[in-house]
């Protein structure tokens, strides 16, 4: 259901959230990048640009949500402690463009993977602004996600305050690549397209979090060159 946006915008605040996240792959963040926005995945494909496969695609055609940019109310690297599954970039937005543009924006009561086709839209999604404030310590903040609705530009760019990059201090052995280099290089590259947005780039500080044991010891070496090549 499409919220009010200034109505969400003052929950949020009520709520000290001033800031969305998007987390993705340093492939498809490239896109972004050279595009100038977030994108759809369906505006990428149908733009016939790179991304990154992710597992949760075949659910985004099935629910009708390819079309949609996702957001988190929280850095979820930081929330949890341990790196995002999505991909190692996160843009941090500030939640002003909640009141200065007029975006179809919904809520989810849980991430789209989680949902079965015999659900409702009122069990998948907030009703109103007054729902999400009545029951919003009902639901965990991962299972809050910002939805815009049937995206076919690049958007928010003008709303980005900080890029935040992975840095998993892992090698591949087999070739030498260091995974957080390479990125940055990458990185470099694309920014030449889209200079004022170097700025904005910084390598993300851990205290206390599992992600770089996580990236040693869980994380494949296929897995890793998804995220981080």
């Amino acid at each position: 259901m499409k919220l009010n946006n200034k109505e969400l915008y003052h929950l949020f605040s009520e709520k000290g959230v001033h800031h969305l996240y998007h987390a993705n792959t340093v492939r498809t963040s490239r896109t972004f990048i050279k595009q100038g926005g977030l994108m759809s995945r369906g505006a990428v494909e149908l733009n016939g640009l790179p991304q990154t496969g992710q597992e949760t695609d075949e659910i985004d055609r099935l629910f009708n949500i390819w079309n949609d940019v996702f957001l988190d109310t929280v850095d979820l690297h930081n929330y949890f402690g341990r790196q995002n599954y999505y991909g190692p970039i996160v843009f941090k937005l500030s939640t002003d463009f909640l009141i200065e543009t007029d975006f179809e924006i919904w809520v989810t009561k849980d991430n789209p993977k989680y949902w079965t086709e015999a659900m409702t839209t009122e069990q998948k999604y907030f009703q109103s602004v007054q729902e999400l404030r009545d029951s919003w310590d009902a639901y965990q903040r991962q299972r809050k996600m910002t939805t815009i609705k049937n995206v076919v530009d690049a958007v928010l760019f003008d709303y980005v305050e900080e890029v935040i990059v992975d840095n998993p201090n892992v090698q591949n052995n087999q070739n030498g690549i260091i995974y957080f280099n390479q990125a940055v290089t990458n990185l470099k590259q694309t920014l030449l397209i889209n200079p004022p947005l170097k700025s904005k780039f910084s390598t993300r500080t851990c205290n206390g979090c599992y992600c770089k044991s996580n990236y040693i010891n869980q994380v494949s070496i296929t897995d890793l060159n998804r995220l981080f090549l």
